[in-house]
C-alpha cells in the first residue's frame, strides 16, 4: 500500500469538511457553490453565436448623438436613467439599471463628456498668466475673429491696433506714483503714461465671444488687460467672473439635456450613479 503524503491528506480533509457546508449553501437566496482552492470560473459565452445579453459602453462628446442613443435603448418596459454631473459637464445613461424588484447589472451604458472648444481652451490658458509684448500681440492676432478691444474710455478699437500698441510699449521709470482703487484709476494712469511715450492708444479690456462647448450657446467673456511695471513690459489678461460663467454653463447643460429627454422614457437625475 502506498503511503499517503501530507498534501493528499489535506485534500481529503478539505473535501470532508466542505460537505458539512452544503445544506446551508443550498438554502441561500443567491445561487452559490463551494469550489476547491485554485479552481476558476470561466464564461463560455464567447463560444456562442450570440451573447447571453446585450451590454456595452458608448462614449461621445456630442449631445445630440448621446440623446439619440439614450432614447433608442430606452423603452416603456425598461426605461433608462440619465445621471447629469453639471459641475464636470458630463452625463451617463444606464439602460439596464432595473428596479428594486428586478435590479439589473447596470453595465449597459452611454457616457457624454463635453469637450472644450479651442477658443475656450485658449482663453483659459492665458487667464492670469504673465505675457511679454510679443506673446500677447500674437495671441490677439491669432484670436482676432473672436475678440473686441476697448480703450480706457470704453471705445471700441480694432484688434490690429491693439496688437500694434502692446508691441510698441516703452515704460519709463518714474520716482513717484499714486494709486487709486476706484474706476481702474491706477491702471489707467499707467496706460496713459505708456500712451504718452508710445503715442498709441492702449487696450485696457477685451470681449471674447465664442461657443465654449459644442451644443451650448455662444458666450461673451470679459477680459481685463493689466500692464505690470518692471524692466520690460509684462501684460496679464484676467477673465472677469469666470466662476459665474462656469456656473451658468453648467446650468445650461443640465437644462438642455432635461429638455431633450422631455417626453422620452429616460428619467434624468442630477448627480452620479455607481452600481
Amino acid at each position: 500500500m502506498s503511503q499517503i503524503d501530507g498534501e493528499t491528506f489535506r485534500q481529503v480533509k478539505d473535501l470532508v469538511l466542505s460537505g458539512y457546508n452544503l445544506d446551508p449553501i443550498k438554502k441561500l437566496p443567491c445561487p452559490t457553490a463551494t469550489l476547491p482552492e485554485g479552481v476558476t470560473v470561466e464564461s463560455l459565452e464567447r463560444f456562442n453565436l450570440v451573447r447571453f445579453r446585450f451590454r456595452g459602453a458608448m462614449t461621445t462628446s456630442h449631445i445630440d448623438d448621446f440623446v439619440r442613443y439614450s432614447v433608442g435603448y430606452s423603452t416603456e418596459i425598461m426605461p433608462s436613467r440619465c445621471f447629469i454631473d453639471a459641475d464636470n459637464m458630463t452625463a451617463r445613461s444606464v439602460f439596464n439599471i432595473g428596479d428594486l424588484t428586478s435590479p439589473g447589472h447596470a453595465d449597459n451604458v452611454a457616457a457624454l463628456t463635453l469637450k472644450k472648444t479651442s477658443p475656450y481652451v485658449a482663453v483659459l490658458d492665458v487667464d492670469g498668466r504673465r505675457m511679454g509684448q510679443k506673446e500677447i500681440a500674437e495671441w490677439l492676432e491669432d484670436w482676432s475673429e473672436f475678440l473686441t478691444a476697448f480703450d480706457a474710455e470704453g471705445n471700441v478699437m480694432p484688434i490690429s491696433q491693439a496688437a500694434q500698441a502692446v508691441r510698441r510699449v516703452n515704460i519709463k521709470q518714474i520716482q513717484e506714483s499714486s494709486h487709486e482703487d476706484e474706476n481702474f484709476a491706477g491702471k489707467q494712469s499707467l496706460m496713459q503714461s505708456v500712451e504718452a511715450s508710445s503715442r498709441d492708444v492702449m487696450p485696457v479690456a477685451f470681449e471674447f465671444k465664442f461657443n465654449p462647448y459644442e451644443g451650448l450657446n455662444e458666450r461673451r467673456f470679459s477680459l481685463r488687460n493689466s500692464l505690470l511695471k518692471g524692466d520690460s513690459p509684462v501684460f496679464v489678461l484676467r477673465i472677469v467672473q469666470l466662476e459665474a460663467q462656469q456656473e451658468d454653463m453648467a446650468l445650461e447643460f443640465r437644462t438642455l439635456l432635461e429638455s431633450k429627454f422631455d417626453g422620452a422614457t429616460v428619467e434624468t437625475f442630477i448627480g452620479n450613479f455607481k452600481a
